[in-house]
């Protein structure tokens, strides 16, 4: 019964508010469908990042394209922290590919782009000058420069300590935001469907790093296919609302004033830039 008292965050879209919603290109979209290393769990949707990462973007189009991702495992899983997937350096690849990929070049941050569609969020940010939106994605800004944020659902490419030495693995961001990777990583894309289903990926031990071990049993990744590439009763219609839409303002002003009757403390106005994402919907019929 408590529950019901909790505040919803989510409204009705009047013919108005219809406007504020975009199509996402189909290019864009990376569908994953995974198992729990038995039987078949569901689908995930990445969204890639190409605005701000375009070489780790490509690189990524390339190694799905090349099926690098069939049959590949999540062999490092924390819990409430990250999901590492890719082809550990003593594992033979399931399809025996060979091919090898060069280090990718650092895509840490960009100088800011004054055209872009920036929506602002909270200024005097904990780890940036400024937070806010861009095209969808959650951005920090600070200096001129601009980098994306590693919020819950955030991918990466994985790598070691020389800052160019990603390759092929990625990482899926999960729980509390871990900030101190921002700037330090490639960030490439985000979640935007099936985040549940990473919940049914077998986790490893925290005190081991994480790690899974070849004779464990892992999360796997069945396929990996750009929405593109499928038919189009496969592909998702999905959309994402327009962060600098009067409603999704409007929505803004509601979290800072924590205006549900259910608050008692109302809080000082600041907005923590991970506590909200752009929403993304299946496009309805019109």
């Amino acid at each position: 019964m408590l529950l019901a008292l909790l505040p919803a965050w989510g409204f009705a879209a009047s013919a108005e508010q219809q406007q504020s919603w975009v199509d996402i290109p189909q290019q864009q979209l990376v569908y994953l469908q995974l198992s729990d290393g038995d039987k078949a769990v569901g689908q995930v949707v990445l969204q890639l990042a190409d605005p701000f990462t375009p070489k780790t973007s490509v690189r990524f189009r390339q190694l799905v394209q090349d099926r690098f991702y069939d049959g590949l495992a999540f062999y490092r899983v924390i819990d409430q922290f990250v999901l590492q997937a890719g082809l550990p350096e003593n594992e033979t690849h399931p399809a025996k590919l060979t091919k090898s990929y060069p280090p990718l070049p650092v895509e840490f941050s960009w100088p800011i782009r004054s055209d872009d569609s920036y929506t602002p969020v909270q200024s005097g940010d904990l780890l940036a000058e400024e937070t806010g939106f861009n095209q969808g994605f959650a951005v920090g800004r600070a200096k001129g420069r601009e980098w994306l944020i590693h919020c819950p659902n955030l991918v990466n490419m994985a790598r070691d300590t020389n800052p160019a030495s990603a390759t092929t693995d990625f990482a899926i961001m999960q729980g509390q935001a871990p900030r101190h990777l921002d700037q330090n990583m490639n960030v490439f894309g985000r979640v935007i469907w099936g985040t549940e289903v990473l919940n049914l990926i077998p986790r490893g031990d925290k005190a081991a790093g994480g790690m899974l071990a070849a004779n464990m049993r892992r999360g796997v990744i069945v396929s990996a296919r750009l929405g593109s590439e499928l038919p189009t009763k496969a592909q998702l219609p999905l959309q994402q609302q327009l962060t600098s839409s009067a409603d999704f303002q409007q929505m803004l002003q509601r979290r800072r004033a924590r205006a549900d009757e259910f608050y008692q403390d109302k809080g000082n106005g600041k907005l923590d830039i991970c506590y909200l994402g752009a929403p993304v919907r299946l496009k309805t019929a019109q």
